[in-house]
């Protein structure tokens, strides 16, 4: 097919236009980068550190209580590494990969690993009854406004953050966690 001359002029000149947008879109993306996601989801704290549910970013910290009313201040689990899951009693999935959370934890807790489970929403008798099922032996807290399940950007249950010594997010698995991609994050960050 053969197209009219003032077609085809037309054509050429949409295709150059486009290629000139399109040539002045990746210069400025490359000149200004793209926004880090961080600070996006993220808070600064009053020392100027940037924390976010995000790998590579300070984990948020927080505060929570026990089913049996102690507190745990993420914060003062520096130095170790830090496993931190988020699940409920009706979530089929939790119950599918407690015991390989046991499993990974009762195999390095002698070597530094911290794992606090954080319940979403239920009572503390309910969390007490799951701790038991199960046989648990790590650290069960509440987050009974889901209020740490919000600083996280949780996006469903369970979702599991690995934490650096530094409190520096290197992994988050959405889903249940097999032992074995548990096993991978967690072991370069054990002391020897």
């Amino acid at each position: 097919m053969h197209w009219p001359r003032k077609f085809a002029s037309t054509r050429f000149i949409l295709l150059v236009v486009g290629i000139g947008c399109l040539s002045a879109a990746i210069v400025l993306v490359a000149s200004a980068g793209l926004p880090e996601r961080a600070a996006f989801t993220g808070q600064i704290q009053p020392n100027g550190q940037v924390v976010a549910p995000e790998i590579g970013v300070v984990a948020p910290p927080f505060r929570a209580a026990t089913p049996d009313g102690d507190t745990l201040d993420l914060l003062d689990l520096r130095g170790a590494p830090v496993i931190i899951n988020f699940w409920a009693t009706w979530c089929e999935p939790c119950r599918v990969e407690m015991p390989a959370l046991q499993t990974i934890y009762d195999r390095y807790r002698a070597r530094g690993l911290r794992l606090l489970a954080v319940n979403l929403g239920e009572t503390p008798a309910a969390v007490r009854a799951w701790a038991d099922e199960f046989g648990l032996t790590f650290d069960l807290l509440l987050d009974p406004r889901q209020q740490i399940a919000a600083q996280y950007a949780l996006r469903g249950q369970p979702s599991t953050y690995v934490l650096s010594p530094t409190g520096v997010i290197t992994h988050i698995f959405y889903g249940p966690v097999t032992e074995a991609a548990l096993e991978a994050a967690v072991t370069p960050l054990l002391s020897a």
